[in-house]
């Protein structure tokens, strides 16, 4: 019982920030960001969790429409004024980018008002988490019963990024194909593989159904507009049948669960 009441006490004392690049787009807020945070804090609720967002532009334009959401200054300097004692920051990022450079400063600034910080890394940092991805896509698709595996090819669309890390896109699609996923291809929205090079991966199928998915965290703007817009509509005239999934990553189960699995490892760790 003493065992037990001092491992509430210590959780009592433990601070989760959930880190977010935020979005505008209502329907996807709640159906990923929102619903992961309802997660972590339901999964850990004897921690003190928060939520806050990277991108200063998102929060200024749901201010101006009275949804109020904290920068991570903020909910750092909040975490700290509640007592919390130890931190443990939890991204949705996929790409150790400029966003992930601008949650290490932030933190840095604050880390000497904690006894311990824990930043864990981007959802995809290594050849593990790249083939871990795949996997958990892959799973996914399956039990959707979008198409049949040896009729489609399979199309991983991405943000992009001017930062090294978008080597990243060309990572999986390397991965992908040598784990046996030769119908897999990558390509990015804003950076490199482009739209014109998955185009000529098609070229050497025969296959003409091809399955756009977002690897996107969020399936906003960017999924309606470029993925099943510009993406779509260059596939279908060049005669193939798309089918384009309609989610991000944040809204499959799998992709949730992997993160509560990391924080919960993070707790251990400092226990």
């Amino acid at each position: 019982m003493f065992l037990c009441m001092c491992q509430v006490a210590k959780s009592q004392n433990t601070g989760i920030l959930l880190v977010h690049y935020g979005t505008q787009n209502d329907k996807s807020r709640r159906a990923t960001l929102d619903r992961l945070n309802e997660e972590v804090a339901h999964t850990f609720h004897h921690c003190k969790v928060m939520e806050a967002y990277a991108a200063s532009s998102v929060i200024a334009m749901l201010n101006k429409r009275g949804i109020h959401k904290s920068s991570i200054a903020a909910a750092l300097d909040s975490l700290h004024a509640q007592g919390c004692d130890t931190l443990i920051v939890q991204s949705t990022m996929l790409l150790d980018g400029m966003m992930m450079d601008l949650l290490q400063e932030q933190v840095k600034k604050v880390k000497s008002f904690f006894k311990r910080v824990s930043v864990a890394r981007p959802l995809l940092y290594s050849v593990q988490d790249c083939r871990r991805l795949i996997n958990l896509i892959s799973s996914h698709l399956s039990s959707q019963k979008l198409y049949r595996t040896d009729e489609a090819q399979i199309v991983l669309v991405g943000h992009g990024s001017d930062s090294p890390a978008n080597a990243m896109y060309s990572q999986i699609d390397y991965l992908a194909k040598d784990e046996g996923y030769s119908n897999w291809h990558v390509g990015t929205i804003e950076g490199y593989p482009t739209l014109e090079s998955v185009q000529r991966q098609l070229a050497k199928n025969k296959q003409k159904h091809v399955v756009l998915v977002p690897l996107l965290y969020i399936a906003g703007n960017h999924q309606r507009e470029d993925i099943a817009g510009v993406w779509k509509q260059a596939f279908v005239k060049n005669g193939y049948q798309v089918t384009v999934v309609d989610e991000g990553l944040g809204e499959m189960s799998e992709m949730r669960k992997m993160i509560l699995d990391n924080i919960k490892k993070i707790i251990e760790e400092n226990e």
